[in-house]
C-alpha cells in the first residue's frame, strides 16, 4: 500500500499515452456536445416562451379592442 504513483504506472509507455489522450479527446467531444445540446434546447425554450408571450399579447389587443369597439 506504500508504493507510489511511479512505481505502479509508467508515463513513459505509449500505449498509456495513447490512452490518456483518447480519454481527454472524449471527454471534450462529451462536454462540446452536452454544451450543444444544452444550448439548442434554451433557445428552444426561449423561441417557446417569446411565443407565448406574442399569443398573450395578441390576446389581450383583442379583448381591449372587443371591450372599445372604434366607431366608423
Amino acid at each position: 500500500m506504500g508504493r507510489s504513483l511511479n512505481s505502479m504506472v509508467d508515463l513513459q509507455d505509449p500505449k498509456i499515452l495513447a490512452i490518456i489522450i483518447f480519454d481527454i479527446i472524449g471527454i471534450g467531444v462529451f462536454v462540446w456536445f452536452l454544451s450543444s445540446r444544452l444550448s439548442l434546447k434554451l433557445r428552444v425554450i426561449e423561441q417557446r416562451k417569446e411565443k407565448n408571450r406574442e399569443q398573450i399579447l395578441q390576446a389581450d389587443r383583442e379583448s381591449q379592442s372587443d371591450e372599445y369597439p372604434v366607431n366608423r
